[in-house]
């Protein structure tokens, strides 16, 4: 309703002002309506006024909103997150201390396992694990870092070997051997201060010269062949929120980076090569590469140890599937709200309508049929029914008066007239959060923050960040229209006269508009293209493929506590976007302080589709 104000009273002020005009020219009709520039004297009118003005308020508002039943429509069937509120998100840890001995092999709690909350408000939240996770009976026995590596006589470094970081393992379990281990990468969370993190993360992933594994404190290195340590949280099987097969998955990427960025920070450590001939223990030591820009700021890495990573954590998402408050058909209305739990209706919020049925008392019993969405690839699936269609809309001045009432749905025929489906009770199966709630649960006790049904092999689950609050995309102003017009991509907008849109593509992805990801934006200076042949092995043969090399200056400073690596590595997804199967794209990240090469990406495939 606060939007709709400045409507109203531009509508108010124009009727009242014209009344006198009408008044002046038609001094009959209007002296019987007594009509001023203050308005009516007869309070029958005044009223009559202010009510066409509401009306004509919501009229104008639509219109200026570019009518988003349009564009609402399109990205429903298309990228229905963005009409999605972004739910609240934290980091879990699955604390196996006094209890991981016990454990004679890894035991993996799957993704998208439920974990709850204490109450709040009298609710209890509900979050899902994005990622698998694996508690197997292992430690981090030690870590740290040094400004000139230190190492066996018989170990000859490649020029241009800086510092070392070197990180210890240690079995916990005598039952346990590494061999049971060596079927899943072992992952680990960069914990501690920001600067800690960033800094640790951009060095393992950008920064590694060259790596070696010592096994059992031989004093023994052994040179890996590849660098045993990749990046998490790109992968469709690690997503935060559901993403159809139809949408690519490089939008929810920037969605995730802007919305929740702890989610990539995570390593995959590869154990097949480190565990080689280790029995007890082993030290992986990554060597680092020697510049002038990255020895300064690896000074933070001095205060590095054990605590800076953690196995058995994973993102948590406040999603749950729920079944919803059965609606019962008046047939007095074409619109009936979408309900959670009407009891607490504050604690609930629908992310999404996952199917709905119709529940029909027949002789014979209960007669079920589904509904399938208006705005989906469903239609004529089913000519005999085809008058059974859903839509749904969500309405913000409702969420904030009344929430939990925001979402309602209406039944259309396929010519989107409405109908009254001939039946008592429609049920909802729905995806559900928990709105804001979780950002008011006090996280970090003793006793653990989390509980899992049924139970699980840790001492304790706690949280390690605080949730954050539900996020949505802005709407209005013609803001979806400028989403929409983002996803037709093309390479002009890659030049350096494209730097403008990039900068306003990537804002339009920041849900939290929080000043550090502003700064990462602001920080990209310069953006070029050029032409490029690369030797590319596929699955039945290789070739030489002709592409494009993405050049992106970008000011350091701007990305201090938050690294340069993950964002590279999401521009890296997104600009696959801007060639066909048959091309490729590879993203090299440059100083602006230099001008020397920061990064330089493989060559990704293209992933647009040709007609």
């Amino acid at each position: 309703m606060q939007d709709l104000l400045p409507y109203y009273e531009r509508e108010l002020a124009y009727l009242r002002r014209y009344g006198q005009e009408f008044a002046e020219r038609y001094p009959k009709i209007a002296g019987r309506l007594q009509l001023s520039s203050e308005g009516s004297q007869d309070p029958h009118v005044e009223r009559l006024i202010e009510a066409f003005s509401l009306l004509s308020a919501r009229v104008s508002k639509r219109i200026e909103d570019d009518f988003p039943e349009f564009t609402d429509t399109l990205l429903d069937v298309l990228y229905p997150h963005y009409l999605r509120p972004f739910p609240s998100c934290s980091i879990a840890c699955f604390d196996m201390e006094g209890v991981a001995a016990r454990l004679s092999a890894p035991v993996t709690v799957p993704r998208g396992s439920l974990l709850q909350t204490r109450p709040v408000r009298g609710v209890p939240c509900e979050f899902r694990t994005a990622y698998d996770v694996d508690l197997a009976p292992i430690r981090v026995q030690s870590a740290g870092y040094q400004a000139i590596a230190q190492t066996p006589m018989a170990v000859s470094l490649p020029a241009g070997s800086g510092g070392q970081i070197s990180i210890g393992f240690e079995l916990l379990s005598d039952q346990a051997h590494f061999s049971q281990l060596e079927q899943k990468p072992l992952r680990v969370f960069l914990d501690g201060e920001p600067s800690i993190r960033a800094t640790l993360r951009d060095a393992m992933l950008l920064g590694v010269k060259a790596a070696y594994v010592e096994v059992d404190g031989s004093g023994r290195w052994r040179k890996l062949n590849a660098l045993p340590i990749a990046p998490v949280g790109f992968s469709d099987a690690e997503a935060l929120i559901d993403f159809p097969e139809r949408s690519h998955s490089a939008y929810r990427l920037l969605t995730e980076l802007f919305a929740f960025p702890e989610k990539f920070g995570f390593v995959d450590f590869d154990l097949k090569e480190l565990t080689a001939g280790a029995l007890r223990c082993f030290t992986v030591h990554l060597i680092l590469r020697s510049t002038g820009a990255e020895r300064g700021s690896l000074q933070v890495l001095e205060e590095m140890g054990p605590q800076h990573l953690r196995l058995g954590c994973t993102p948590v998402v406040n999603l749950f599937k729920l079944n919803a408050d059965p609606i019962r058909l008046t047939q007095r209305t074409v619109n009936y709200p979408v309900v959670a739990d009407s009891r607490r209706a504050y604690a609930y919020e629908v992310h999404s309508i996952d199917s709905v049925h119709r529940i029909r008392k027949t002789p014979n019993g209960d007669e079920i049929h589904a509904f399938q969405p208006f705005h989906s690839l469903h239609h004529g699936e089913d000519p005999e029914r085809s008058g059974h269609y859903w839509v749904a809309r969500r309405d913000d001045d409702v969420a904030r008066q009344s929430p939990g009432f925001e979402m309602e749905i209406s039944f259309v025929d396929l010519a989107f007239n409405p109908v009254q489906p001939q039946t008592d009770v429609v049920s909802l199966e729905v995806t559900c959060s928990n709105r804001d709630l979780p950002h008011q649960l006090p996280f970090g006790a003793q006793s653990g923050d989390l509980s899992m049904e049924g139970g699980s092999p840790a001492r304790l689950i706690s949280l390690l960040r605080k949730p954050t609050r539900s996020q949505r995309f802005r709407r209005g102003r013609g803001s979806q229209w400028r989403l929409i017009s983002h996803l037709s991509l093309n390479q002009l907008s890659l030049t350096a006269s494209g730097l403008p849109a990039l900068k306003e593509m990537l804002r339009l992805y920041d849900l939290s508009g929080s000043s550090v990801s502003a700064r990462q934006i602001d920080g990209i200076v310069a953006l070029e293209q050029c032409p490029s042949t690369v030797w590319m092995q596929g699955a039945h043969f290789s070739s030489l493929v002709r592409g494009i090399e993405i050049r992106i200056t970008i000011d350091v400073a701007h990305f201090v506590g938050t690294g340069v690596a993950v964002f590279a590595q999401v521009l890296d997804h997104f600009f696959a976007l801007y060639v066909h199967a048959n091309s490729f794209t590879q993203l090299v990240l440059l100083s602006s302080d230099n001008g020397e090469e920061i990064v330089r990406c493989q060559a990704r495939s293209g992933e647009s589709i040709l007609a």
